[in-house]
This record gives C-alpha cells, sequence and structure tokens, in this order.
C-alpha cells in the first residue's frame, strides 16, 4: 500500500536517513496493520525521540575514569583482572557470568549508577582492554 502524500511528506522532512528508512519499511513491508500508518509513523517517532533524549544523558566516560575503575579492578581482583584482559584478547568477548561479576564489581566501585551508566562504563573499559593488551 502506498504512503499517502502528506505523510511522505512528513517523512522525507527527517533529517535521520536511518529513521525515514525504518519508517518506510515498516509502512511499506508485508503484514496486517492493526493501526493507521500516521499511527505507525507517530509511535516510531515517539520511541526515537524518547531514546535520542536518554542517549544524550548517559555519562560521557573520561579515560581517566577508565584508568581508574581499571586500578580497582586489578587491586580487588588481581586474577580476574588477568582473565579479563585474556578473554578480550584471546575471544574479543567476556564469558556472560563473568561480565556480570564486573558488572557488579562496578556498581560497587560507583554506588549510584544507574544501569545505562554502568554498562558505558563496561564497554569503555572492554576497549580500555583492548588498547592495553599486547
Amino acid at each position: 500500500m502506498a504512503i499517502g502524500p502528506e505523510l511522505q511528506a512528513k517523512i522525507d522532512a527527517l533529517e535521520d536517513d536511518t529513521l525515514k528508512e525504518w519508517i518506510i519499511g515498516v509502512l511499506t513491508g508485508p503484514g496486517q496493520k492493526k493501526a493507521t500508518d500516521e499511527d505507525i509513523y507517530e509511535t516510531i517517532l515517539g520511541g526515537y525521540a524518547m531514546a535520542t533524549e536518554q542517549q544524550a544523558q548517559l555519562r560521557t566516560w573520561r579515560d581517566e575514569e577508565v584508568a581508574a575503575f581499571a586500578t580497582y579492578f586489578y587491586s580487588e581482583w588481581p586474577e580476574r583482572y588477568v582473565e579479563f584482559l585474556q578473554q578480550e584478547r584471546d575471544f574479543d568477548e567476556i564469558e556472560a557470568a563473568f561480565s556480570w561479576g564486573v558488572f557488579r564489581l562496578i556498581c560497587v566501585w560507583m554506588p549510584d549508577l544507574n544501569d545505562a551508566d554502568a554498562t558505558g562504563l563496561f564497554g569503555k573499559f572492554r576497549d580500555y582492554a583492548k588498547a592495553n593488551v599486547a
């Protein structure tokens, strides 16, 4: 089914090409729709705006903060720290149970972090580990 000209103009006016493609894909894709194209457009746009706002509120981790966590991790769990570096180097991933332990350690190190910011630090720490492993 074709997208109406008014809705197509709204889609064309969006700046994010990926968002445009996503909306058009949903509206023109196969499957039975239980909402109007306009309602689908508004729902996708609302979700996108909410996600963008949440992303903007995430903490930006500085290199020295990541290094401070690395020092803390090493002081608390030296053998696990080495294991983390090895998993990152050898497999480019960390076992799930081990990841959860490191995530909990982050929350002990900085107790007031929300889950999204703790996850952000975990990712930055993985980058730090990659950069510091031969």
